[in-house]
């Protein structure tokens, strides 16, 4: 099952597939997000600690029909 965010503070889109975070680049497409831009919202990590409510607000659920409509091409 593929998980889709809207990532609100970089007005960016990442999903994780298989386990895998990726975030979507306009120029390029669907990278695996080894800076971790997606996780450490969805964990909370704020560079001293995990789970801070704050930095989790920052990314939200959304559908894969709402990741499509920011894109001109289908997302995978």
């Amino acid at each position: 099952m593929i998980k889709y965010y809207y990532i609100i503070d970089l007005k960016m889109i990442g999903k994780i597939e298989n386990y895998v975070p990726f975030v979507y680049k306009n120029e390029i497409g669907w990278v695996v997000d080894n800076e971790n831009i997606l996780m450490d919202r969805i964990m909370g990590y704020d560079f001293d600690d995990i789970g801070d409510s704050e930095t989790q607000e920052k990314v939200q659920n959304i559908t894969k029909e709402k990741a499509q409509s920011f894109f001109k091409e289908e997302v995978y």
